[in-house]
């Protein structure tokens, strides 16, 4: 019985998955931008939360910052994005035609950034961070952090 739940739940949730991959349409970016989040949301098995991929740029610079969801790196019995309820935000950049990244730069229980600033070879995201007194679902405290970049990739700047 516990055998045929699994079986079931499975073919549910692929179908389920590439519906809400579907139902959101990610905002267009540049074809080796889109190239490098989608082989990275393969590569560790993950779905991509299109409403909030955000895409900036500037000069010969182009930076994106995405959603993936419920990565199930190793396992391959699951389908893609279906392994957890977790959440985590990467950056993906083009400068001077060259991809740099992805690097992790938030998700659940960190960084929930709203606003990419490019100034010359450094990106800010800004955005909210967990409080106190705050719900993990509801960051309230104004944050932000600090990438430099260059063809080499990313690396974060510490206060």
């Amino acid at each position: 019985m516990a055998k045929n739940m699994k079986t079931i739940t499975s073919i549910l949730l692929a179908l389920l998955v590439p519906l809400t991959t579907v139902a959101g349409e990610c905002p267009p970016a540049p074809n080796t931008i889109e190239k490098a989040i989608n082989e990275h949301i393969q590569k560790i098995r993950a779905s991509e939360y299109c409403p909030a991929r955000s895409i900036q740029s500037q000069n010969d610079t182009i930076i994106a910052v995405y959603t993936a969801e419920g990565e199930c790196g190793e396992d391959k019995e699951t389908p893609p994005g279906a392994c957890s309820v977790n959440w985590v935000r990467y950056m993906v950049g083009s400068l001077n035609g060259k991809i740099i990244g992805p690097v992790i730069v938030g998700g659940k229980g960190g960084l929930a950034d709203n606003e990419i600033k490019i100034k010359g070879n450094i990106v800010e995201l800004v955005g909210l961070t967990i409080g106190p007194n705050d719900a993990l679902c509801c960051p309230s405290v104004p944050s932000s952090k600090r990438f430099g970049f260059s063809e080499n990739g990313f690396k974060e700047i510490k206060p």
